[in-house]
């Protein structure tokens, strides 16, 4: 959809930031009906949209011919389509979930940060909420795919890429992980940029879907909500390391450093 307004010169991406928002849909619905006015057009905007009117009128510089209204319209039909039957499977989730009794499970590992409701019920579809399936999570992880491999020869360490597994849950973990390097004031999202620095993005990324996963079996394992350490638990906790470290770097600058605790 979005190929055919770009060949009939319609911009609307530039101006709004969701296409298939309230907004959007209305102004598609009116070039599919043939209203190319660019005044008729910009009235449709609602809300933050409404005051980029600017932009709108830039956006709607277009040459739309019949076969562009066509195929937007036939595209715009498969989106609902798709949509509708996302909404039949989510409705199918619920009833499955609520009939074997999954909610509580779903609503203490929708308390991670990362993790909606919909992650939860993917993550208990794969593992289940049975936890003496596996000894320890560290079997658990090793069956999802999420530990680091073991590629050692003559005494030399060749490889630490993850290990085989369940590709269903290794993705869902990788865009939890995404979501927690987001949250403010989580320890996850700490831990992901310590690990960035050090190890690049994309290991920091499985390394805390790798943390989710020990937090969802140990919640699971315990039926226990999450338990928040805050931002700063790593510096907490590491102190004496944290100060040694910055001084240390301060000094190679060339300046001279003096430590005095803050009374309080």
């Amino acid at each position: 959809l979005q190929r055919y307004l770009e060949d009939a010169n319609i911009k609307l991406s530039s101006a709004a930031s969701d296409v298939f928002g309230v907004s959007g849909r209305k102004m598609l619905k009116a070039i599919i009906n043939g209203n190319s006015d660019v005044e008729d057009l910009r009235g449709l905007a609602k809300g933050k949209l409404s005051k980029k009117k600017d932009d709108l009128k830039r956006a709607f510089n277009s040459r739309t011919t019949g076969h562009h209204r066509a195929m937007i319209g036939l595209s715009l039909k498969h989106i609902e389509y798709m949509e509708a039957l996302i909404t039949e499977i989510d409705l199918e989730i619920d009833k499955l979930t609520q009939d074997n009794n999954l909610r509580e499970s779903v609503a203490l590992l929708d308390t991670i940060p990362g993790v909606n409701e919909k992650a939860a019920e993917t993550i208990i579809a794969e593992i289940g909420t049975d936890m003496t399936k596996f000894p320890s999570a560290i079997y658990l992880s090793s069956w999802a795919g999420m530990s680091p491999g073991n590629n050692e020869s003559a005494g030399r360490r060749k490889s630490g890429r993850t290990t085989p597994g369940n590709k269903w849950i290794k993705a869902i973990l990788t865009q939890c992980a995404l979501c927690a390097s987001q949250t403010k004031g989580s320890y996850l999202k700490d831990k992901y940029y310590k690990l960035k620095s050090r190890r690049g993005a994309k290991r920091a990324v499985i390394a805390i879907g790798h943390k989710i996963l020990v937090i969802a079996y140990h919640i699971l394992k315990d039926g226990v909500t999450y338990k928040e350490l805050g931002e700063s638990y790593l510096d907490n906790r590491n102190k004496t390391r944290v100060l040694r470290h910055h001084v240390n770097r301060i000094k190679n600058l060339g300046y001279e450093v003096s430590l005095a605790e803050k009374v309080a």
